[in-house]
């Protein structure tokens, strides 16, 4: 009679693999196309058996991350996404330029950008953060949490990761006391210098003409709280004058830098007019008797826009000052007056807490908010603080 040989029933494919290995433990090995391998071990073949079976159920059920792609990988993914949000007009060009640029400076270089996305491990996050906390803002670390965040959130709205995954789970940003570099305070240029400030810019040549070319913007800015780029858009168009011959000016537009993504310009970045940042900054700012000399001049001085007929603010060839001729202006008269360094933002700064000073309600806050186009918590938590001897006289009163 034939010996006949017992074989054992091969495991279909896709069933993944068991085997012992040479030391004698046993090997579960599970493989899919378009997935990275997946093996686990233990003692028994039924202990590896029942650990592939419960991997298998997982994979089945939509449960465990099929695409076999690097955070990088799938960092471009979620980039061209927003790239796209562009063109639909529901995300900035500046927003997404600032997004982009947070992961090629801070996530692109660091070791968890060739991490699988499927062994991506709260550990690996925790580590970046850590390894950035020395030498950034918290402001910094924040916008990179924030941008591997959303871009998790992205890959689970798009089913590439399931809804249990969450490596996010023991992250912890740091407190903002145990930063290495501290969120700079706002400047505010002191009332004495004021007026010294303002003679300056508006001086004249011997010849009739300005000493500054942008010393009346700089001082139409003390008046007004323009944001720069919003200076840089004020158009003959948004002028308004009432019955009353009161002057206003609607600020609809801001200047902003944006990355150049056209190889044919040379230019790392290019001004562009684009909406305001933020719908309350759409506004009308009411013009006073300095602020309406200032846009006068401005009329009278500044040529024609090459790039939009009705804008005000130009250089002398047609084109858009960039902040740097702004603050090269800004740091002359400064140096001319014999003053410390300021940057043009102070001026901004400065108008609102000179407003505030003036406040005796939340109306006026509120009021004070509107013009600078900022939230009126914003407006709080940043200008308005109290000193002791202010917190005292209020509790004498009682």
């Amino acid at each position: 009679m034939a010996n006949e040989t017992a074989t054992k029933p091969r495991r279909s494919k896709g069933d993944g693999t068991i085997f012992k290995n040479s030391k004698g433990r046993w090997i579960a090995r599970y493989n899919r196309k378009g997935m990275p391998p997946k093996e686990f071990s233990g003692k028994t073949k039924s202990e590896v058996k029942a650990k592939l079976d419960e991997y298998k159920f997982l994979v089945q059920s939509g449960e465990v991350i099929s695409l076999k792609l690097t955070l990088e990988q799938y960092a471009t993914k979620f980039l061209h996404y927003k790239s796209q949000q562009v063109v639909r007009k529901t995300l900035k060009q500046t927003a997404y330029d600032r997004t982009e640029s947070i992961f090629e400076k801070h996530i692109q270089p660091h070791p968890i950008a060739k991490t699988l996305m499927c062994n991506l491990r709260s550990s690996d996050i925790q580590g970046l953060l850590d390894e950035i906390q020395p030498h950034y803002s918290y402001s910094t670390i924040r916008k990179v949490y924030l941008f591997l965040h959303s871009m998790i959130s992205y890959g689970k709205t798009e089913k590439d990761f399931p809804k249990t995954y969450d490596p996010f789970l023991t992250v912890e940003m740091p407190d903002e006391s145990a930063v290495g570099v501290k969120t700079k305070q706002i400047e505010i240029i002191p009332e004495e210098y004021i007026e010294m400030i303002k003679d300056i810019a508006l001086s004249y040549q011997p010849d009739g003409t300005l000493s500054y070319r942008y010393g009346p913007a700089l001082v139409f800015i003390l008046n007004t709280g323009l944001r720069q780029g919003e200076l840089l858009a004020i158009s003959k168009q948004g002028i308004i004058k009432d019955d009353e011959n009161r002057m206003s000016i609607h600020i609809s537009e801001t200047v902003s830098n944006v990355k150049n993504r056209d190889k044919r310009i040379t230019k790392h970045y290019i001004q562009v007019i684009t909406p305001p940042k933020y719908p309350r900054s759409n506004r009308i700012i009411p013009l006073n008797q300095e602020a309406r000399k200032c846009l006068d001049i401005m009329l009278d001085t500044y040529g024609q826009h090459q790039v939009r007929d009705d804008l005000i603010v130009c250089t002398a060839t047609g084109n858009f000052p960039t902040s740097r001729n702004i603050q090269e202006t800004l740091d002359r008269i400064l140096r001319k007056c014999g003053l410390p360094h300021y940057g043009t933002h102070a001026l901004r700064h400065t108008f609102a807490t000179r407003l505030l000073s003036r406040t005796s309600s939340h109306q006026d806050i509120k009021a004070v908010a509107e013009l600078l186009g900022d939230d009126y918590k914003v407006v709080i938590k940043t200008y308005l603080h109290t000193d002791t001897g202010g917190k005292h006289d209020l509790v004498d009163q009682l």
